[in-house]
């Protein structure tokens, strides 16, 4: 019967318009799981109260797809599928309004994960929001701490690197199939939070990117967690979507405050204003969990960061970037030195993780993390 269940429901999944809560009330109208894989469109429309389309779109799907091959391609490509029936199918999910039918996993879910923060935000961050976003993840998942994320350019990515360089667990949510991953420069990404957590969707293998896909799957991304963190977010974003869910499941909204002239700092503030959590550090995230953060292991201590012994043009070069993008020319005008000798000092610079370049020859400090 559990083979059975699990092909009905991928092939329910199918239509990508059905989730649990419209499966529970399904069976709630017919009395049974086989009562219900033999109704009719005229039934589903009658009895099951579906909209005429979506009940010819049921019986169309459940006629014409393949859900055996579905579930062997999900084989082939190491995903599992959990069905919302399955014991391990997250219960955080499972206890939120419209929990999807079925999520396709891609590495593994853990019971810790269960104690989970979503970091979301701007998919054109600042250099100080994706590192925020990165200092934070990293000392979250350092404390034991899931970080939920959707895997995007920019914020999401920042936090899912973030977990991954503290060593701790981290989850993707996707708004497409797992074998049509987007964005594809995140494909190695990807992999490494496969093999450090677990890479999700609730969409057939082959879905598409489509627009309307990502506010669906940001019910997810809440769901999986206590709260959710934004670290910048303009005010019409998917990040507010996010946050907007995570208050419809009861859930705890953070937000970063950030520099009033960035329109990715709008959204934050606006949250802010709205009551949401004002997060500066990990500390202020534990304390939103309450006695949940009891549970989780002491802050690892930091070794300290041996000095640094630089030539007088390197100290020079060094003192003359700040912790905003500076440009080779401010920084060369600053310190008084040639450009040959700048480029050169920026060079090693580098090298010894002292400084990063941005794009168009901009500079910035590196943050010991």
């Amino acid at each position: 019967m559990a083979d059975d269940l699990l092909r009905d429901l991928v092939a329910l999944n199918l239509t990508l318009r059905l989730d649990a809560a419209d499966y529970h009330r399904l069976i709630d109208a017919f009395g049974s799981h086989e009562a219900l894989r033999q109704a009719s469109a005229r039934d589903l429309l009658e009895r099951g109260g579906l909209s005429q389309t979506l009940a010819r779109q049921v019986v169309r799907t459940r006629e014409s797809s393949d859900p055996d091959e579905e579930i062997r391609q999900a084989a082939e490509r190491d995903v599992a599928i959990l069905h919302c029936l399955h014991p391990h199918y997250p219960a955080s999910l499972r206890r939120t309004p419209r929990p999807p039918l079925v999520l396709y996993v891609r590495g593994a879910l853990e019971p810790t994960d269960a104690v989970a923060v979503a970091i979301v935000g701007s998919r054109q961050p600042t250099h100080y929001g994706a590192t925020q976003a990165a200092r934070l993840a990293a000392e979250l998942a350092a404390r034991g701490i899931t970080v939920v994320s959707g895997l995007a350019r920019g914020i999401d990515s920042a936090a899912h690197q973030g977990a991954l360089d503290s060593g701790g667990r981290t989850l993707a949510v996707l708004g497409s199939g797992l074998a049509d991953l987007y964005p594809q420069e995140n494909t190695a990404l990807a992999q490494a939070v496969a093999d450090h957590g677990a890479v999700l969707s609730e969409f057939p293998l082959h879905t598409p990117a489509w627009p309307a896909n990502f506010p669906r799957r940001n019910r997810i991304v809440s769901g999986l967690a206590l709260g959710v963190l934004v670290v910048e977010a303009a005010t019409k974003s998917g990040a507010l979507v996010t946050a907007d869910c995570a208050l419809a499941q009861g859930r705890e909204v953070m937000a970063v405050p950030g520099r009033v002239d960035r329109r990715q700092s709008h959204g934050c503030h606006w949250l802010l204003k709205q009551g949401a959590r004002l997060v500066e550090g990990a500390n202020d995230v534990l304390d939103a969990l309450g006695d949940v953060a009891l549970a989780l292991a002491p802050p690892r201590p930091k070794a300290p960061r041996a000095p640094i012994e630089l030539p007088p043009e390197h100290a020079a070069v060094l003192a003359a970037v700040a912790d905003e993008p500076t440009h080779i020319d401010t920084i060369t005008a600053a310190c008084g030195l040639p450009a040959h000798a700048v480029a050169g000092a920026l060079v090693c610079l580098e090298l010894k993780k002292l400084v990063s370049q941005l794009p168009g020859k901009h500079f910035v400090t590196t943050t010991p993390t």
